[in-house]
């Protein structure tokens, strides 16, 4: 599996009982039955499991649960989040608790469910799960804040309700808000492919970069500042005024002066200093420790880089592994051991060389999920490194500005010191000196002449990865390719004649939709029909799982669909069996279109599972009925079992 999927749907009664829907994976899943058994529910517990800020789900289920809980599945591994049911006047809870494992221990009743984390704990655990790292939106230069993508703006695109499926305005769940509206297109570039864990790590970077240079070309010209300022044969003269050298002879060379200063600054008094020096004492102490801090920082970081660079390697074997197995389909199609792989006829005798096979195929997928989960945390370690970093850097230029500032205090103050406190001084004003020259040195020596202009050149190359307008043009090449994507798919639906063979609009920046005529853009607000509508959003939407899928991007697998039949059998005209060949021949043949299309998408291979809550029931459609999972009937079953209590 190249994604997640849901394997249940659980929910938890007041008096220890549970009942639980279960899915197939990577398969058109159907939910059928009569209004008000509960059906309309099942978007909104997967909405409020993974953290929507307020539980919406219908009142008369609420009454009725404690907990509800979600399960996870890809591949070997298993992710079941459970979340209490808030319980009137509160519209929702923090209370959650997680469970990951190769199977994971379902509890059986609401009390065996303990409120183990909260709400932004089990959020972030399942982020890291289906790979989302540590990324902020994009705003392309604008003045709206950069927010983190969370799992939360994933959400509309897995979800389509029976409020949006046919809606003529809104593409995606929550676009009618206008805060929830700007975060899911701010998300999108990051779930698209445009920007990236790697983005976000070249985006520290130049921030870092630019911080260093500013930092470096600053203290340069402060330091030459204060060699102009302040003379070395001055110095030596208030040295030997204070007995702490003998007056230099006229003539002394540049390396004699700087000499003798170097013996005076290793002066070191007997008695206690005073208050000043003591504070200067310990701005140099505070001075030394921020140095070694970042030097740790430094070597932290370049072993995180080392792991990085291990597990890529790791994963390119690995990679190679499966691309080999994949070739013979046995990642798609596990071979059973007790059976002949040409005629898969039963054996009476294991063939072990298929057994060591299939664990291989298995050690190998396990691998390859070991490193997607892990992944992301190195780069977001590293990324808190690099910010630590500047941060302790930032610390030590605040530091040596402290000590400047001590050292070029009022002339005025030194006149009132005794002579130890005098000597005190100047030596620190020469070890302010020295270190000045020092640095001087070093910064016009050719290696740092060398590091500015690296620094300066990496600056130049991260600002023309990270232009706006590269990404813009990233995004719109996205539209394109999506769009096209989607006319391909629309041609098997139903959709009106003079609009079926023009390319479909898509502008993700605004989240606008339409069909793109030869001389307009009729949006889909004037397309009209619900039938037109209702297309529109079943081909963007598989358009752009595929997409996911394709660039292997963090969004579950899963699209659920709620009342695809609405356009063509309103609810209060809705018929609760149909049979194709009745009177209604046309719609039933419409209809159809889009449940044949869902089977042929799920077929494809790409781990897309569908979710469809229907109220009518094809009962000569083989397919569409091995695709039913539950059909409830009011007043007899449904979502909450008969019998369940109620509380307020």
């Amino acid at each position: 599996m190249k994604r997640w999927n849901i394997r249940q749907i659980l929910l938890y009664s007041h008096d220890g009982r549970r009942n639980e829907i279960t899915f197939d994976l990577e398969k058109v899943n159907i939910i059928t039955g009569d209004s008000q058994t509960g059906k309309s529910a099942i978007p909104e517990i997967i909405d409020y499991v993974l953290g929507s800020s307020e539980c919406h789900i219908p009142t008369y289920v609420r009454r009725s649960v404690a907990w509800v809980g979600v399960l996870w599945k890809k591949d070997e591994t298993e992710h079941a989040m459970f979340r209490k049911v808030p319980r009137a006047p509160y519209v929702s809870s923090s209370e959650m608790h997680y469970l990951t494992g190769k199977v994971v221990n379902i509890p059986n009743k609401a009390n065996e469910i303990p409120s183990s984390t909260n709400l932004d704990g089990a959020l972030s655990k399942f982020e890291r799960l289906i790979g989302i790292g540590n990324v902020k939106s994009e705003v392309f230069g604008s003045l709206r804040e950069r927010k983190a993508v969370t799992i939360r703006s994933a959400m509309p695109l897995l979800l389509q309700d029976d409020n949006i499926i046919i809606n003529k305005i809104s593409l995606l769940r929550g676009l009618d808000d206008y805060k929830k509206r700007q975060t899911i297109i701010d998300a999108l570039p990051y779930y698209l492919g445009i920007i990236d864990e790697d983005t976000m790590k070249k985006e520290v970077e130049l921030k870092l970069l630019r911080r260093q240079l500013k930092r470096i070309e600053k203290n340069s010209t402060e330091d030459e500042q204060i060699l102009g300022s302040i003379k070395a044969h001055t110095l030596l003269y208030q040295a030997a005024q204070l007995g702490l050298c003998e007056i230099p002879s006229f003539g002394a060379t540049e390396e004699t002066v700087l000499s003798k200063l170097n013996n005076i600054a290793q002066w070191n008094p007997t008695l206690q200093s005073s208050t000043e020096e003591d504070k200067l004492s310990e701005l140099y102490d505070q001075l030394s420790v921020q140095q070694n801090e970042a030097i740790s920082i430094k070597r932290r970081i370049n072993y995180a880089k080392k792991s990085i660079h291990f597990a890529d390697e790791f994963e390119d074997t690995i990679s190679n592994q499966k691309r080999r197995l994949d070739v013979i389909s046995i990642f798609k199609n596990p071979i059973e051991p007790g059976s002949c792989p040409l005629c898969q006829q039963n054996l009476n005798d294991e063939i072990k060389p298929i057994k060591l096979i299939n664990e291989t195929v298995s050690k190998v997928q396990t691998d390859l999920n070991n490193i997607e989960k892990e992944r992301p945390k190195l780069d977001e370690y590293i990324s808190y490194l690099k910010e630590l970093l500047g941060s302790t850097e930032e610390k030590i230029s605040i530091i040596q500005n402290e000590i400047a500032s001590l050292i070029k205090e009022n002339e005025n103050i030194e006149a009132g010191l005794d002579l130890k406190d005098r000597r005190n001084r100047l030596v620190g004003v020469v070890n302010f000196y020295l270190n000045s020259v020092n640095k001087v040195a070093v910064e016009t020596s050719s290696t740092s002449i060398s590091k500015i202009s690296t620094l300066r050149r990496r600056i130049e190359e991260l600002t023309l990865e990270l232009d706006i307008e590269s990404k813009k043009e990233a995004l719109e090449n996205a539209e394109r390719r999506i769009a096209n994507t989607a006319k391909e798919i629309i041609s098997k639906l139903p959709f009106e004649n003079r609009y079926k063979d023009n390319p479909i609009y898509l502008n993700f920046r605004d989240l606008k939709v339409g069909v793109s005529l030869p001389t307009r853009i009729e949006y889909m607000r004037d397309v009209g029909s619900d039938e037109n509508y209702l297309s529109l959003h079943v081909s963007i939407l598989l358009a752009l799982h595929r997409h996911f899928a394709e660039l292997n991007r963090p969004v579950p697998g899963v699209l659920l669909f709620d009342q695809l039949s609405r356009p063509y059998f309103p609810s209060e005209d809705e018929p609760e069996i149909i049979e194709i060949g009745e009177e209604r021949d046309n719609d039933t043949r419409a209809l159809l279109q889009y449940f044949n299309l869902l089977f042929e998408e799920v077929s494809r291979g790409e781990s897309l599972q569908v979710i469809v809550i229907e109220h009518a029931y094809f009962k000569n459609h083989p397919e569409y009925k091995k695709a039913v999972k539950k059909r409830w009937k009011k007043g007899i079953d449904g979502l909450i079992p008969i019998g369940w209590p109620e509380k307020d």
